[in-house]
This record gives C-alpha cells, sequence and structure tokens, in this order.
C-alpha cells in the first residue's frame, strides 16, 4: 500500500514538473521526504520565519550535497534541533576557535523555521548560555543538529577521541558484509590506510556526493533505506592527524573534505559499493 501511495505521489510530481509547476513539486517532495512530515506541523501558511547561516562555503556545499544524497529536508531539521531543545534533550557543545590563516569563502544558509518555535528558543538562549557556560545561539542550535544528522564534522567541533558518521544503510551493510567474510574489521581498513594518507602516498578521490552544485541527476537513491550511524573507534593519533589531513584538503581543494568523507572513500575503496 506504501508502495503505491509514493509511487502516485511520485506521479502527480512528475506531471507538475512537466507542466511547470516546480514550487508545487517542491512542496510536495519536501512533506514526503524523510523528516518531512515535521513541516506538516505548521499550523498554516505564512507562519515561518527565514533564519540565514553564515557558513564557509564549502560546509554549505557539502550540507547541501549530503541533504539531497539522502532525500533530507533541512527545514525539518532545523525545526527538529529546535524541539529537542525545547524538550531538554539537546544543547549544542561550544565551538573551538577557528585555526589562524586565509580566511574561507563565506555563503548563506538560509532555512525556513515556524515562527512560534523560533521565538520559544529565543527566549530560552539565555537561560541555555548560562547553565552551559558559554553562548547558545541559533545558529549553533541549528548547524549543530543539522551536521551531525547529515554526518558532517565541522572543524573546531570535533571530540577528541571519537568519529561518528552517517550513511547510506545498504552502504553499511555491505562494508560489514564484505569485512566479515574478508575476515577484518571496518576500523582496521581504516586505520591501515590512514599512514598513506597522511605521507601522501594515497590521495582519497574527489567524491561527487560531497559537490551538490556539480552533481548530475542520480542514477538513484538511498532515501528508501535511509541512514545509518557508524562509529568508529580509531587509534587517537590516527584520528587526530585524519582530522588534520581533512582540514588540508579543505583547503587546497575550496571543498570541505571531512573526516567521514575520507573514511567513505577508504572502505568504498577496499570494499566496493552494493549493487544497484
Amino acid at each position: 500500500m506504501a508502495g503505491s501511495i509514493r509511487a502516485r505521489l511520485a506521479s502527480a510530481t512528475a506531471k507538475l514538473k512537466e507542466a511547470g509547476a516546480y514550487d508545487e513539486a517542491a512542496a510536495i517532495e519536501s512533506v514526503t521526504g524523510p523528516r518531512g512530515y515535521l513541516l506538516l506541523r505548521r499550523t498554516e501558511e505564512g507562519t515561518t520565519s527565514p533564519l540565514s547561516l553564515t557558513v564557509p562555503a564549502s560546509l554549505k556545499q557539502a550540507l547541501l550535497a549530503a541533504a539531497e544524497e539522502f532525500d533530507l529536508v533541512l527545514d525539518a531539521l532545523a525545526e527538529e534541533a529546535y524541539r529537542k531543545v525545547l524538550d531538554g534533550s539537546f544543547v549544542p557543545p561550544e565551538s573551538g576557535k577557528a585555526r589562524r590563516g586565509a580566511a574561507a569563502p563565506k555563503a548563506v544558509l538560509q532555512v525556513q523555521v515556524d515562527v512560534e518555535l523560533r521565538s520559544r528558543v529565543q527566549a530560552l538562549l539565555p537561560e541555555l548560555g548560562k547553565s552551559a557556560g558559554y553562548r547558545v545561539t541559533e545558529a549553533s542550535i541549528v548547524l549543530t543538529h543539522v551536521c551531525e544528522e547529515l554526518g558532517i564534522e565541522r572543524p573546531n567541533t570535533a571530540k577528541a577521541e571519537s568519529l561518528e558518521m552517517r550513511f547510506p544503510k545498504p552502504l553499511v551493510g555491505h562494508w560489514r558484509k564484505r569485512a566479515e567474510a574478508a575476515g577484518v574489521s571496518l576500523e582496521r581498513i581504516v586505520e591501515e590506510q590512514i599512514p598513506a594518507l597522511l605521507n601522501g602516498s594515497w590521495v582519497p578521490e574527489r567524491s561527487s556526493y560531497m559537490t551538490a552544485s556539480e552533481r548530475g541527476p542520480r542514477s538513484g537513491s538511498w532515501s528508501e533505506s535511509g541512514r545509518q550511524r557508524l562509529w568508529l573507534p580509531i587509534d587517537k593519533e590516527l584520528l587526530s592527524g585524519l582530522r588534520g589531513k581533512a582540514e588540508e584538503l579543505s583547503e587546497s581543494t575550496g571543498e570541505l573534505v571531512y573526516p567521514g568523507a575520507i573514511v567513505r572513500a577508504i572502505l568504498t575503496e577496499r570494499l566496493g559499493e552494493p549493487a544497484e
């Protein structure tokens, strides 16, 4: 039954696009995508407020690419962040100081957030900052949650000894099955490859899924199977080197090369991807 409904919605969306009704088609795709149901909680049209986030251009590019790959709606993730703050289950951690050097190009990432949610969170910000011991802003709330949900580790916010990522479920399942068949763990594969990354003898291939502006039509979508959390216990020194190399590659390529993207490149090169 669910498959039939999805098929009808897909057909209706395609017809709207053919007729040039792109806004209407986008609206259907937004509310039917993962987490899109959150957008239906808005009580009436015109009750949303734009939140403009100034971020590195490379981070915006990576967020848009990840959201596209998983068919997620950034507006819905943003509202989810506000709701988690209001129910007391989430407070963003303090951001570290940015590294000195040439300023990265900036861009504006805009999300639409329910007006009532924003006003309630704004009223709560002073109390949150007082209890946390550092300034908590709407931007830190939204960006932290969105990056966590999309598996993108931002510079200066990393936890010292853990690497937590999000990948398509079929991809993680495929890697684990192939690794088990080879009698090796995923963390061992990653740890064996990091030294080659650090000494320059191996360079990860540029990943198209990280670059939303240059992606062509997808051959398929991971959204039907969703995302899966993957946590790897990587040696502390190797993990530190991985994070440092990710920042170097980001600066040299002008794209956000986050640690999870390098791990994905390592595992894909060694274990491949599931057949479509």
